[in-house]
């Protein structure tokens, strides 16, 4: 496996992403790809900041019938503990950072839901890949407009297939089904998916989801759209820190249902003096949890109580921003933002001779002001900006938080090739279930505060072998931690520093084979306490191969994790062993339809993903898609 380190080692720089798409391409509509979440201005991603990978409708064709869990997963410096088949919750890491600092977006509407016992983070497992066209995935502090995004960003954008209907369907081994229908016309779409994974005796999740929007330009200046997504997702399989299927004392299993709406009208109007865009958007959560809880073991002998909870969430934004191009010098933007937040949690603990009822209310407003400036002068770009937030959780006073963005990019010669360095400062603020929960609530916590310091190269993007490198820093103070007291209470006290490089890079060669590399080394430490934080990879590495064969694509994939610290109830703290996985996938097209068949782990490594669980290993992939123009 020398061979792997070799590959994973070369030249980095820029998003695999960014090479031409295959010969195999599903009919699209262009996304804006010049628009990225990075910033509220006009940004390609291998000119923001910020370290972005984009992966577009070729690049997620090949993961048809997997999960969103498994293809962030597979991007270098991401980390994801739970896959789909396990049935547990799928939580996301990213840059040292734990997952609540990590924000997922749908179509611009953010999933986070601040109710959760995990400090606000998503479920993975519980998004649909099959309504997903496209993935944009921000490292590090994104824009001013999503600060609490303090470790990076993640934004998930629905599919806008061309006119005409289209349908797919998956199978694979351990209980693989997924089936997806579109429908669209002049300005409007509809789409509904359906997917299953698992044994059901381990793991289960099933996702169902439902999408329609609706576009008309008004005027000749003035656009309209309206957009409405439902999902209900439910998950079982073994619960967090319980040693999993092979350590487990207590067999039954977490049950998880949740459903989640989203709806959102947006106005774009250009006017002679830039663009002004205004857009509200509601999104609602509704989830019900019931665990077995944990027995006593060697890291704790009492263990967790069984616990069932019903939560209720709802979020309202309305959010305006106006920008404005400086002649040929540069871009302005700006905007305001005011959002309301309620939250109910109505629970129970089970100690065994009793039960303890858990329950509160929750009310949060939002008001910010936010706005990016972008200079050019010669070889020289520097871009600034600035969030004012000031937020008033309802029975308690108000918080203010001033959150700056700055970077400065020079080019190098005329090839196109650049560096950059950014400092970002951002923050967020507690979760509602760490400030309100009756028993370890503490409605006296600050703000959780992040830094990040990056440093980049990047050559052009037409070079020979389009590559970016990024040396980074980022430093988180104030984290939400336990304090086992007495009394038990979460506390401001937590901090993780975590430094490292990211690379990516690739090349399309004469015959039209297209090659990408991307990794990331990390070290990230607690410099309090000398605690091993869990599932913090120091390595992580991957290749991606394309090669049409005449009429057929064959995509292939290999992926190195580093070894990575965890911890479970039974059996206390260990080291996971690193692996290497490889897949690949040959697709193929018959007029309308296309047909791929795949081979995910095809090398069968075995490992971990937690204490207990077992990577999912071999499966055998077939799925089919018709488009219909």
């Amino acid at each position: 496996m020398a061979w792997i380190a070799a590959l994973a080692l070369c030249p980095a720089g820029t998003p695999w992403a960014q090479a031409p798409g295959p010969a195999i391409t599903p009919p699209t509509r262009d996304l804006d790809t010049l628009r990225v979440t990075a910033s509220i201005l006009p940004t390609a991603a291998n000119d923001a900041g910020q370290n972005i990978t984009v992966l577009g409708p070729e690049r997620l064709e090949a993961w048809r019938g997997r999960s969103v869990a498994e293809v962030l997963a597979a991007q270098a410096g991401l980390m994801v503990d739970r896959s789909a088949r396990g049935g547990g919750y799928g939580a996301l890491y990213l840059r040292g950072a734990d997952p609540s600092h990590v924000v997922i977006l749908v179509d611009g509407v953010r999933q986070n839901d601040p109710l959760s016992s995990r400090g606000s983070a998503v479920d993975l497992n519980t998004l649909s890949l099959e309504r997903i066209e496209r993935i944009e995935i921000v490292r590090g502090s994104a824009s001013v407009a999503h600060a609490e995004a303090i470790a990076g960003l993640v934004h998930l954008h629905t599919r806008r297939a061309a006119e005409g209907a289209s349908a797919s369907v998956a199978i694979g081994g351990d209980g693989l089904r997924s089936r997806h229908a579109g429908l669209s016309g002049g300005g409007w779409s509809l789409a509904a998916s359906d997917r299953e994974d698992g044994d059901g005796r381990h793991g289960f999740q099933g996702v169902r989801a439902f999408d329609a929007a609706g576009e008309r330009e008004v005027l000749p200046a003035l656009s309209l759209r309206a957009a409405f997504g439902y999902s209900d997702s439910e998950g079982r399989g073994f619960p967090d820190d319980s040693g999993g299927p092979r350590y487990a004392v207590l067999r039954e299993l977490d049950d998880r249902h949740a459903r989640a709406r989203q709806v959102s009208l947006q106005a774009r109007y250009r006017p002679a003096v830039g663009e002004i865009e205004a857009r509200w958007a509601r999104f609602s959560r509704e989830g019900d949890e019931d665990s077995p809880g944990v027995a006593g073991g060697a890291r704790d002998p009492i263990g967790l109580p069984a616990l069932a909870a019903q939560t209720d969430y709802r979020r309202d934004e309305l959010q305006a921003t106006w920008r404005r191009p400086l002649g040929g010098v540069g871009e302005f933007g700006a905007g305001v933002l005011h959002q309301r937040e309620h939250g109910r949690y109505d629970g129970r603990i089970d100690y065994g001779f009793f039960q303890a009822p858990v329950a509160f209310a929750m009310q949060r407003t939002t008001d910010a002001a936010f706005a990016e400036l972008r200079w050019r002068h010669g070889s020289w770009t520097a871009q600034g900006g600035l969030r004012q937030e000031r937020r008033r959780d309802a029975g308690a006073g108000a918080d203010h938080a001033s959150q700056p963005i700055l970077s400065l990019q020079r080019q190098v010669g005329a090839s196109g090739a650049h560096w950059g360095a950014s400092f970002s400062r951002s923050s967020r603020p507690p979760s509602f279930y760490a400030l309100g929960h009756p028993l370890v609530g503490n409605p006296g916590l600050r703000l959780e505060r992040a830094e990040h310091r990056e440093l980049h190269y990047a050559t052009a993007g037409d070079a020979a072998w389009p590559s970016r490198i990024t040396l980074f820093g980022a430093r988180y103070r104030d984290l939400v931690d336990f304090d086992g007291g007495p009394p038990p209470q979460l506390v401001n006290r937590a901090r993780i520093e975590a430094d490292g490089v990211e690379w990516r890079s690739g090349r399309r060669f004469g015959n039209d084979w297209r090659l990408g590399l991307d990794g990331a080394w990390m070290r990230v430490r607690d410099p309090l306490g000398g605690v091993v934080l869990r599932y913090r990879p120091r390595l992580q590495a991957g290749a991606d191969l394309t090669l049409p064969l005449g009429q057929h694509e064959l995509s292939l994939r290999l992926h190195h994790l580093g070894r990575r610290f965890d911890s479970s109830i039974p059996t206390g703290g260990r080291w996971l062993a690193a692996m290497t996985t490889f897949d690949l996938a040959l697709r193929r097209q018959w007029g309308p339809a296309t047909v791929l068949l795949a081979l995910d782990d095809a090398t069968d490594a075995r490992g971990e993903e937690a204490i207990g669980l077992d990577t999912p290993g071999r499966r055998l992939r077939l799925a089919l898609r018709w488009d219909l123009q």
